[in-house]
């Protein structure tokens, strides 16, 4: 992408970055993890689907607002729920949600008052501790989101399956919609975006993988490593194609748009982006903490209420 059009943050000077107008500026924090995507694609498939949609973000940004100021954060290669075989390389839940707030504070810190978080990872805790991050962030004049959080979730549910069927040349038959549900890593979608972005790291092999299809309700921590070829991989890689990549693109491409006009203008509502995971109890970050917490007040008190009712 040309770079006369945004800003990179670290290739800023104290004095450039305070002759920034933050009023009219947009920081965008890119991330994702380093993690095992089958055997035909490279370990940087996330961050490298983040960088893409942070370009895009971008144009899309000039062109609602061209007097906006786009500056980008370089990509912070973390990410937490990943599958742990293969090269994958994780953090804690808490390590990634408390790298973000501290991120975004500093960059409210600095006068910038609108942040936009950009991850294309799926794991679940890693979009909740996004999601946190960023309402924790946000405060009276800065606010921060996690602008692919409830996209990528619903991209995963099938939502988006009839838009992109539609902006085929070939709409996709009944068949290849119901596999289009199961792809959710290393897969059909995927394997595409690498045939685009990134083709000299694609093996040719994905051509001849078999699907990988697991029903969502039989998922498991280890799924790819255990369903149909067991390769580390889940859908339909040997599906791929440049055209799929364009074609799920422009489907996402409109409601990024939708948001960003909201954003911008001041009318999105915060709750609208966050992840339907966000409000799973057992799904956030100090989940755990709090439960052994609750367990240890309820057994302080039985035991209180015990002794009191065994004096005289």
């Amino acid at each position: 992408m040309d770079h006369s059009t945004w800003l990179a943050y670290e290739q800023l000077s104290t004095p450039q970055l305070d002759a920034i107008d933050k009023r009219h500026a947009v920081v965008l924090f890119p991330l994702g993890p380093i993690e095992e995507h089958g055997p035909h694609l490279p370990f940087g498939v996330d961050a490298f689907n983040a960088d893409f949609i942070a370009d895009e973000v971008t144009r899309m940004i000039k062109e609602i607002d061209p007097q906006q100021i786009v500056v980008r954060i370089p990509m912070l290669y973390l990410g937490t729920h990943v599958y742990r075989f293969g090269g994958s390389l994780w953090a804690r839940q808490r390590v990634v949600r408390d790298a973000v707030v501290d991120y975004g504070r500093s960059l409210a810190r600095h006068g910038f008052e609108k942040i936009i978080v950009i991850s294309a990872h799926g794991g679940p805790r890693h979009f909740v501790a996004l999601d946190e991050a960023a309402r924790i962030v946000s405060r009276r004049g800065v606010q921060m989101i996690s602008l692919t959080s409830r996209i990528i979730v619903d991209f995963l549910l099938g939502r988006y399956v009839e838009a992109i069927s539609t902006r085929m040349e070939q709409p996709l038959s009944e068949e290849e919609k119901k596999t289009l549900t199961m792809d959710y890593h290393g897969g059909w979608w995927e394997t595409s975006m690498m045939l685009w972005l990134k083709p000299h790291l694609v093996d040719p092999m994905y051509k001849a993988l078999s699907p990988a299809l697991v029903p969502r309700h039989r998922l498991r921590p280890n799924s790819p490593f255990v369903a149909g070829p067991g390769l580390g991989y889940l859908g339909a890689p040997a599906n791929a194609s440049i055209e799929f990549a364009h074609a799920s693109t422009a489907a996402l491409r409109v409601e990024i748009n939708r948001i960003l006009r909201e954003f911008l203008n001041g009318t999105l509502d915060a709750k609208s982006v966050r992840s339907q995971l966000y409000y799973v109890p057992i799904l956030r970050t100090n989940y755990t903490r709090w439960l052994w917490a609750i367990g240890v007040m309820l057994v302080i008190a039985i035991a209180a209420t015990m002794f009191l009712l065994s004096r005289p």
